[in-house]
């Protein structure tokens, strides 16, 4: 979360940080609503005659051609790094990874090394390392998938509880299963995410967790090397969303500037504008525009912000930033002259935000765990125990677990958990005597293997269900054979 932080050093303002929101539910959403948009000056008319479309995240900014995009920190959910033509360098990065895990030692495992395991995978084409957190080696894991991604590298980290690591292990698969390159141009028609050179997308079923997004880009105007857009769009806070309200958060740092030095510097800052900004029937955004004044070692440059609060579980509706500033030398405003007159950064503010829209798709998202909906998963996705099925057919464990209850496939409906394996272990005598078997439920990973349609031999979700009082690879209440 960005706040609004305006501090004094030797009686200089410290830039708002600005930034800004986006998304409507609809499918062909309306532009921003910009009453009394600032006309384009003769040389913004230049720069503008040629643009570009921008997709990042499930949305769309026109920006001048000859603007650059810089991708800052993606989390879609797990944190995703793409390396344009970076194959050869992931593959440097996961040995690295290795090394450093091998040389370091665990304390509470009798200084075995951190490193716990590296698997090839194919489906694509990439390592998965596994590793403890740190040298205490409690709880957390450290978990890293290198692929190739055509000759692009991608990087996919994650870092879980060890109760939750065959969890991940489906996560980290599943992510790179979906991803596919994207061309800078492309806008894809599927719902999902654009990130750097890639797109990502959704799952048929997508849970909550599965939506917790997080986008940064940054804009840089090739013709105003100084003038700086960024754009970072997460979920919104579902406790406490008015938390995040700039309104809220201006009026109470402008309130507590009493000193003289405060009240001289907000003196000498002109604002523009301060007042609501609504997109389509979205209206819980605010925007600030201000130009702070010449100080000592900062010259004067525009700091403008936008800020919506988003709706909380709407991943069309997020918590989203937008900062525009001049100015900007070794990213720091204020370091040079502005570039832009005033009426040239509002008409630059008002043109790229008016077009910040929701990108269109063929279809929505589900937002609940549909049966069969979207596309077919690949023969060969894995899902953990404990996630949601997201395609019917014949599922495969892919653990050795011996004498699992029904064979080492069943069949799974889309929109079921997937199950425990059931397996049976020796019985004691005094079992034996009373025609007992003891059971067992574990963990484990199930492998799609065939699109059959038939109808499950038994209810899976009732079966598991009833052994749900016993922990992962605990012993169960004992079960009459046949």
């Amino acid at each position: 979360m960005f706040g609004i932080m305006i501090k004094l050093r030797r009686t200089c303002l410290i830039p708002l940080v600005a930034i800004f929101l986006l998304s409507a539910c609809g499918r062909n959403p309306k532009e921003w609503e910009t009453p009394n948009m600032t006309a384009l000056t003769p040389r913004l008319q230049t720069v503008f005659e040629k643009t570009k479309t921008v997709c990042f995240g499930r949305f769309l900014v026109d920006v001048p051609e000859s603007t650059d995009v810089v991708w800052g920190k993606t989390i879609v959910p797990l944190d995703v790094s793409v390396y344009p033509n970076g194959a050869d360098k992931v593959k440097g990065l996961a040995q690295k990874l290795i090394d450093d895990l091998k040389n370091e030692k665990a304390i509470n495992h009798d200084y075995v090394p951190l490193l716990i395991s590296v698997d090839d995978l194919t489906q694509p084409e990439g390592t998965l390392i596994t590793g403890y957190e740190d040298f205490q080696a409690i709880n957390g894991l450290k978990m890293s998938g290198y692929f190739k991604l055509n000759n692009d590298g991608v990087v996919i980290n994650a870092r879980p509880l060890r109760a939750a690591k065959d969890r991940t292990v489906a996560l980290i698969n599943g992510i790179a299963r979906r991803l596919r390159h994207r061309a800078g141009h492309e806008v894809p028609a599927e719902p999902g995410n654009c990130i750097e050179s890639a797109f990502l997308m959704d799952t048929p079923n997508p849970t909550e967790e599965d939506l917790l997004e997080h986008i940064s880009i940054g804009l840089r105007l090739k013709e105003f090397s100084d003038a700086h857009f960024s754009i970072h769009v997460a979920p919104s806070n579902p406790d406490n969303p008015e938390g995040d309200s700039l309104e809220t958060q201006f009026k109470r740092t402008f309130a507590d500037m009493t000193s003289p030095e405060e009240k001289k510097v907000l003196a000498n800052t002109k604002i523009f504008r301060q007042s609501a900004r609504q997109i389509h029937d979205w209206k819980t955004g605010f925007e600030v525009l201000m130009r702070t004044p010449d100080e000592d070692g900062s010259f004067s440059h525009h700091d403008f912000r936008m800020k919506f609060v988003g709706v909380p579980h709407d991943a069309f509706k997020p918590y989203a930033d937008i900062q525009f500033q001049t100015g900007v030398s070794d990213n720091a405003a204020g370091r040079t002259k502005a570039s832009l007159t005033d009426e040239e950064a509002l008409a630059v503010w008002d043109k790229i935000t008016s077009t910040i829209r929701l990108r269109p798709t063929r279809a929505a998202p589900a937002r609940t765990a549909d049966a069969d909906s979207g596309p077919r998963r690949p023969l060969g996705e894995l899902a953990a125990t404990g996630r949601v099925c997201p395609q019917t057919g014949t599922w495969e464990s892919v653990d050795t677990v011996q004498d699992i209850e029904g064979g080492m496939r069943l069949h799974i409906r889309a929109g079921e958990r997937m199950p425990h394996a059931i397996s049976h272990g020796e019985s004691s005598l005094w079992q034996k005597l009373k025609g007992e078997r003891s059971v067992y439920r574990a963990a484990t990973m199930w492998k799609l293997v065939d699109y059959d349609d038939a109808p499950p031999s038994r209810d899976i979700a009732a079966k598991d269900s009833a052994d749900a009082d016993a922990g992962d690879g605990n012993r169960t209440s004992p079960k009459k054979e046949g």
